[in-house]
């Protein structure tokens, strides 16, 4: 789940927006930067500074000249990413709350800040990813825009570790990197904890810096980011004006319950079709071929492609795309029997459908109760390109078919958060392989999840009190002016798009019907974890909160292309608000004109 997902952004609509007429005075004076850009030396001066958190100290303020983007050097014909160019800016690295921890472990919320000289009089706060556990590069860059950095726009960027180093904090006898479980408090700052002590430092660092506070202040996360964003507005909503929260992991405790059921399921067609690694455990990654997950996407489109006016590769339409008209497709490309001798490459073994449909159904405890949620029927699970078929779907539910060891995120990442911190008491598992996959492959699903109820340590949570993040109530943000955009892959392996329109409908329902003044959803189809799959995963969606919150355009349809790892690459198609959705019309398929939402 790492993801690095700070994305890419005045007069009456400010008065009417409620922040008022000094606050609308700053905010007019920020749209250019500083005349008089801080110097070197104010940056050095920042060793000096004071926090509204006195154990906080710094072990870095230096300022860095302009630097180009760069190009690295890999083996392969395709590149690698570019690194995005940086303003000339002050770095800061600093810490807080240095303490001594369970089982001698040293923890600190460590931050990492850039000012740029060029400031365009914005804060961003930039959400972590997966475990946490590092600084961040503190650049804000956007998942949806390759190359594309806030800190080039000219926001001032913090990242922090949430309260947890992963290097220092590394116990391999207790899951490794995921150490931090075993404190009360890490866990705490690792849920929300850290956010309110890093935003405020950031916010004195700015003062600092540049003589004044921040015109806006906004939350931008994804995947754990994302439920961190969620967090930031409900906890601390008095200091962010507007939150961008992609594809959150909002109900962790119960999501990573998903993936040792996800493991369980798909494990058990390992195992019957003499599936093994050398530990003698299934391996997870070998229960479908890249083949046998294009044969269920042949099938989920064919029931559900046409269902938004076009057969074009992309279910539109998700919300129509139920199990009924999905299990008669996928029951024509049954085999006959689950002999593994006998299955072609044109059929899925009858246990290999039954385990993708227990999968897309979701965790269930023994008398039926859901658990977390059921997944939308997508195109994204797998996608014929040029490149390959896509792995952004099977990596998490699965892993990669070719691995002669067990190399599935839900194994590798799921597993030892599930065990060390998405429960009470944590458990004392190995950081290896086998290991983690033991423990994934017979973990009881419904003592798990009475676990994630268990108020523990010194501070008597349960996970899902310090994890969850799905208040409906969101007055105190909302009515301070503050604004949020969510976004979500329809084809998400690790947090479900169906499980986040619930929260938007309660939210919606506190409302009255009438939560489209401070929140937007955008559904991104056939998009796996923030990117990848058959979809079209790149737009800019930062600028429209940006004019939402600062002017008071409310966000209408975003054009999103495809890109280069798609089966279609340059394809551009249309990001509804929802409820709408994109309605195929006449005129070139290829394009985002060719459709309309309604």
């Amino acid at each position: 789940m790492k993801h690095n997902l700070a994305m890419a952004p005045l007069t009456l609509a400010i008065l009417l927006a409620g922040i008022g007429p000094a606050r609308a005075a700053q905010a007019q004076s920020t749209q250019a930067p500083s005349a008089q850009a801080p110097s070197a030396q104010d940056c050095a001066a920042l060793a000096k500074a004071t926090f509204p958190d006195a154990s906080t100290t710094l072990s870095l303020a230096v300022f860095r000249a302009a630097t180009a983007q760069e190009m690295p050097v890999v083996d392969g014909a395709r590149p690698a990413a570019a690194i995005p160019a940086m303003p000339a800016h002050c770095e800061v690295i600093g810490k807080l709350q240095e303490r001594a921890g369970a089982n001698g472990q040293i923890y600190a919320i460590k931050f990492h800040m850039r000012l740029p000289a060029a400031w365009n009089g914005r804060f961003v706060f930039q959400g972590g990813g997966g475990s946490d556990g590092n600084l961040g590069d503190a650049t804000g860059g956007f998942s949806s825009q390759p190359g594309v950095t806030a800190l080039a726009q000219g926001y001032a960027v913090v990242s922090s570790d949430s309260g947890h180093d992963n290097a220092v904090n590394n116990d391999p006898a207790r899951q490794g990197i995921v150490t931090f479980g075993h404190d009360a408090l890490a866990r705490h700052n690792y849920g929300f904890g850290y956010i309110g002590p890093v935003v405020q430092a950031g916010k004195a660092l700015i003062q600092a810096y540049y003589r004044r506070a921040p015109a806006f202040t906004y939350f931008v996360g994804g995947s754990k980011g994302g439920q961190e964003a969620m967090m930031a507005v409900q906890r601390f909503p008095q200091e962010f004006d507007a939150a961008l929260i992609g594809y959150p992991g909002f109900h962790l405790a119960y999501a990573s319950i998903a993936q040792l059921w996800d493991g369980q399921a798909f494990g058990a067609v390992a195992k019957a079709m003499g599936q093994l690694g050398n530990d003698g455990l299934p391996l997870v990654n070998k229960a479908m071929s890249d083949q046998d997950i294009l044969l269920a996407q042949g099938a989920i489109l064919k029931a559900c492609d046409a269902l938004d006016g076009r057969s074009d590769g992309m279910i539109e339409h998700f919300t129509a795309c139920t199990t009924a008209r999905v299990v008669p497709e996928l029951a024509k490309i049954t085999c006959p029997s689950d002999d593994p001798v006998r299955k072609t490459a044109m059929c899925l073994l009858p246990m290999q459908v039954a385990a993708l449909r227990k999968v897309m159904g979701g965790p269930r405890t023994r008398d039926g109760k859901p658990i977390y949620s059921e997944w939308a029927w997508d195109a994204g699970i797998g996608a014929a390109t040029a490149h390959g078929v896509t792995q952004g779907w099977r990596i998490w539910k699965m892993g990669g078919y070719a691995s002669p060891i067990n190399n599935g995120a839900l194994l590798r990442l799921g597993a030892p958060t599930n065990s060390a911190v998405f429960r009470s008491p944590p458990l004392d598992v190995a950081a290896d392989v086998t290991s983690l996959t033991r423990y994934a492959l017979s973990a009881d699903i419904d003592e798990a999840y009475r676990a994630a109820h268990v108020k523990w340590g010194t501070l008597h949570e349960a996970p899902v009190d310090f994890m969850h993040a799905d208040a409906t109530d969101l007055s105190p943000f909302y009515r301070r002016g503050g604004k949020i955009i969510v976004f979500h892959g329809v084809s998400d392996p690790v947090f479900s798009v169906l499980d986040t329109i619930r929260w938007l409908s309660a939210v919606d329902r506190h409302e009255h019907g009438n939560s489209a003044r401070f929140i937007r959803f955008y559904a991104v189809p056939g998009m796996n974890h923030g990117r990848g799959g058959p979809a079209t995963d790149r737009f800019d969606i930062f600028s429209s909160l940006v004019a939402w919150r600062e002017k008071g355009i409310a966000p209408q349809a975003i054009t999103a292309t495809a890109g280069e790892d798609s089966p279609w690459p340059g394809r551009t198609r249309l990001l509804c608000p929802y409820p709408q959705w994109p309605h195929a019309r006449a005129g070139k398929s290829e394009s985002a004109a060719s459709s309309v939402c309604r």
